[in-house]
């Protein structure tokens, strides 16, 4: 027998030696001075080359799909929103004008009025609800932002927000249930990342440990940072639900979609949520 391949390492040998047994050539994985070396007969070095060359080739590791990441300061700019919102109502208690007006009542909701799946996004309790949404908003939207562009990010994360609030509404039917604040975007956000990081990286024949990190990690927020003291919980996991939805635009398709979509989608996001001010019979803001 001759040397084939030299400085084989125990994984390679491991993985050449099962492949040449299982087409049945004669062979010896020789070890020498720590070092591993393929030996096979000379009549069948062609042969070998061939099989293992088809091998590599089968088994080549796939480049993992990746985002292009673009600059984006709409994270910056909704929690500039919701912070002037707020300067302009105060804390909110449930009593004041604005949330009779904009909040998500459930019972209002399902009499039709279905603006306020998107208006109660804007109102918030007090200063540590707001600050928590806003670092929300900036550190979570802002990476949907950079992956998707803003306007499909914006018609994305609006989207699932309001079918939160609108599933939420039907979950507390004549409950008398009210809720409001942002934090049903942060999550929708969030869940974006999670099931978009996850699907990548399955289409890129990841490990799945490595393939489903993003989802451990978006599940992990969810349970750490949505389930305290007067959260509304159901208004997070459902905002976190229909995030891993919107996730699968951008895990399917990793490239940002061209200017036109990107504009009808900031054109659409914000004729909605100006309609849905209006619906409101507003002037409370």
């Amino acid at each position: 027998m001759e040397p084939l391949l030299t400085h084989l390492t125990r994984q390679r040998a491991r993985e050449i030696e099962l492949l040449l047994t299982t087409e049945g050539i004669a062979h010896r994985i020789d070890a020498e001075h720590g070092r591993l070396t393929l030996l096979v007969a000379p009549e069948d070095a062609l042969r070998c080359e061939a099989l293992i060359a088809t091998y590599d080739a089968e088994n080549r590791p796939r480049p993992e799909r990746t985002w292009t990441l673009a600059p984006s300061w709409s994270g910056f700019f909704a929690a500039a929103v919701i912070l002037a919102v707020f300067l302009k109502t105060g804390p909110l208690d449930g009593l004041q004008e604005p949330v009779k007006l904009y909040a998500a009542y459930s019972s209002r909701i399902l009499a039709g009025e279905w603006y306020r799946t998107l208006t109660a996004l804007f109102l918030h309790s007090g200063w540590p609800h707001l600050l928590g949404n806003m670092a929300g908003l900036i550190i979570f939207s802002t990476g949907v932002f950079q992956i998707c562009g803003d306007g499909v990010g914006w018609f994305l994360l609006l989207a699932a927000s309001a079918l939160a609030n609108a599933v939420n509404a039907f979950w507390f039917a004549g409950m008398g249930h009210i809720s409001f604040g942002a934090s049903t975007l942060v999550f929708a956000s969030a869940g974006l990342l999670a099931s978009g990081g996850t699907l990548k990286r399955l289409l890129s024949h990841a490990t799945p440990w490595r393939a489903l990190m993003p989802l451990g990690a978006g599940l992990a927020i969810l349970a750490f940072t949505g389930v305290g003291p007067g959260s509304d919980v159901s208004g997070h996991l459902l905002g976190f639900g229909f995030g891993l939805g919107a996730g699968v635009l951008p895990g399917l398709i990793p490239e940002k979609q061209g200017p036109l979509l990107q504009a009808a989608g900031l054109a659409v996001s914000a004729l909605a949520c100006s309609l849905a001010f209006f619906s409101g019979q507003g002037g409370a803001l």
